[in-house]
C-alpha cells in the first residue's frame, strides 16, 4: 500500500489522532490540516521524494537559508512547514510581530474559522510580544479546550496554529518521534 493510500483511510480513522502506523509527519499534517487532501498530498511528495521537493521548492528553501537538499530531514520538516502555511492552515510571524499583523494572520487560519474561536483585540496590548498574546489567548480559550500552538523550525520566528489541548498532546508525540518539536506557542 502507498503512503498517499493510507491518506484515503483517514475517512474510517478517528480525526483525533494520528492512525496507529502512520508516519509521523503525515500524521502532524493530517492532524493539524484536518485532514485537507491538499495538504496530505504534497506533503506525500515531500516525503517520498525530498531531493526533487527540494528542487522544485528551492526558492522557500533559500529563503530560510537552506541551500542543499543533503538533509532529508529538514527539507520535509520545512516542507510540511510550507505547505500548510501556503494552504491556510498556519501563519509564520516574526518574534516581534505587530499586534495588528498578528491577530489579522491568526483570524485567517483555517483552524480559527473551524474552531469557531473568537479574538478581541482589546484581549492584547501592543506593547507585550507574541509568547504573550498567545498565553492570553490560551486562557480565553481554555473553556474550549484549545490554544495557540507552534511549529518550531529553528529560527526566530513562530509558525502559528490553533488547536485543541488533546491534540497538542498528539502532536506533540508525533514531533518528539521525528526528532522536532511542537508546543504551545507561549512555551516556544
Amino acid at each position: 500500500m502507498g503512503i498517499f493510500d493510507r491518506f484515503k483511510k483517514e475517512a474510517a480513522a478517528s480525526k483525533q489522532g494520528a492512525e496507529p502506523h502512520e508516519p509521523a509527519l503525515a500524521g502532524i499534517a493530517r492532524v493539524i490540516s484536518d485532514g485537507d487532501e491538499t495538504v496530505l498530498g504534497g506533503v506525500a511528495a515531500c516525503m517520498e521524494r525530498p531531493a526533487g521537493w527540494f528542487a522544485e521548492h528551492q526558492d522557500r528553501y533559500q529563503e530560510r537559508g537552506v541551500d542543499s537538499a543533503e538533509d532529508a530531514d529538514l527539507v520535509q520538516w520545512l516542507g510540511l512547514v510550507d505547505i500548510l502555511e501556503e494552504h491556510g492552515w498556519v501563519c509564520e510571524r516574526d518574534w516581534k510581530d505587530e499586534l495588528e499583523d498578528f491577530t489579522y494572520f491568526v483570524q485567517n487560519l483555517h483552524g480559527f474559522q473551524k474552531l469557531g474561536l473568537e479574538l478581541n483585540p482589546d484581549w492584547l496590548t501592543e506593547d507585550e510580544d507574541i509568547s504573550a498574546w498567545c498565553g492570553i489567548l490560551a486562557e480565553k480559550w481554555a473553556a474550549q479546550g484549545v490554544c495557540l500552538a507552534a511549529i518550531d523550525i529553528d529560527s526566530d520566528s513562530y509558525v502559528l496554529f490553533p488547536v485543541s489541548v488533546a491534540q497538542l498532546a498528539d502532536l506533540q508525540r508525533l514531533a518528539s518521534e521525528i526528532g522536532h518539536r511542537i508546543d504551545a506557542a507561549e512555551r516556544m
